[in-house]
């Protein structure tokens, strides 16, 4: 009976050291699978506006499509629960800030996330605009395409 009571005490302690760090596991692989999509975006946005020119929205801008693969709630991987693409902040008081806000804002874009049992994390991707058209839906694999559009005279990537 003691070894019984032995044996379970044990395996209490190993999953309980286990699970934790099995979760941790989980959440920093997601968060490095989603980093690695933003910097594949990011690539894929650039060598778009770096080979063509912007052209309006209706006169059938330059387009190029990406797939990423994004984590899903697994073994050793977390859930994907908030994944934003925006224009990076603006000084609030400033004349100059509200006037970039109006139009299509500064050559820059930021992206934002957090994955279950994480936290959140934020990347500027400077020297290019990335913009979406409507709320990305974050779930597993993702097929988007990029527009390389001219905007009030700048160059935007519009993500669909």
């Amino acid at each position: 009976m003691v070894r019984v009571a032995f044996t379970v005490a044990l395996l209490v302690a190993v999953a309980g050291i286990a699970v934790p760090a099995a979760e941790y596991a989980g959440v920093q692989r997601s968060d490095t699978a989603i980093r690695d999509a933003v910097d594949r975006l990011v690539s894929e946005a650039r060598a778009l506006a770096a080979g063509n020119g912007a052209l309006p929205p209706d006169a059938g801008p330059a387009r190029r499509a990406v797939t990423l693969d994004l984590p899903t709630e697994g073994f050793a991987s977390a859930e994907v629960e908030r994944f934003t693409v925006t224009r990076p902040a603006q000084s609030e008081g400033s004349e100059t800030g509200l006037r970039e806000r109006e139009r299509e804002g500064p050559a820059a874009t930021r992206f934002t996330w957090r994955v279950a049992g994480g936290t959140e994390h934020a990347v500027v991707a400077d020297g290019i605009r990335i913009r979406t058209t409507e709320r990305l839906r974050v779930d597993g694999e993702m097929r988007l395409v990029l527009e390389l559009v001219a905007v009030d005279g700048r160059a935007v990537v519009r993500v669909r």
